[in-house]
């Protein structure tokens, strides 16, 4: 189940927690000095940190509309060898190469 899936049931369940977490976004978003792309390109690289698929595929799409091109999102998410790792981020990777199939 993909990011948003998840919270549109959760909005159904839990209304509170989903309007909470959606303040707390806003307001992240609003102090940020970070344009669109660039916050939810870094939020590819915590995913895969985190080795979370849903926010990596979540973050894959919103970076893909702030216009993100693959190599960026694929750069996001080599960021995070280093610190995370060679099995985090070859476990990102096919993630990426499914968003951008057949489109460069």
């Amino acid at each position: 189940m993909d990011l948003f899936s998840i919270l549109g049931k959760l909005q159904q369940e839990k209304p509170g927690v989903v309007e909470s977490i959606t303040v707390m976004r806003k307001a992240v978003s609003e102090a940020s000095a970070l344009d669109p792309k660039t916050a939810n390109l870094i939020s590819v690289g915590i995913g895969t940190a985190l080795r979370n698929p849903e926010v990596i595929q979540g973050h894959i799409k919103l970076a893909r509309d702030a216009g993100a091109g693959r190599d960026e999102v694929i750069s996001a998410i080599l960021q995070a060898l280093p610190s995370a790792g060679v099995p985090a981020v070859l476990a990102a990777m096919p993630l990426a190469w499914e968003a951008y199939e057949g489109n460069g």
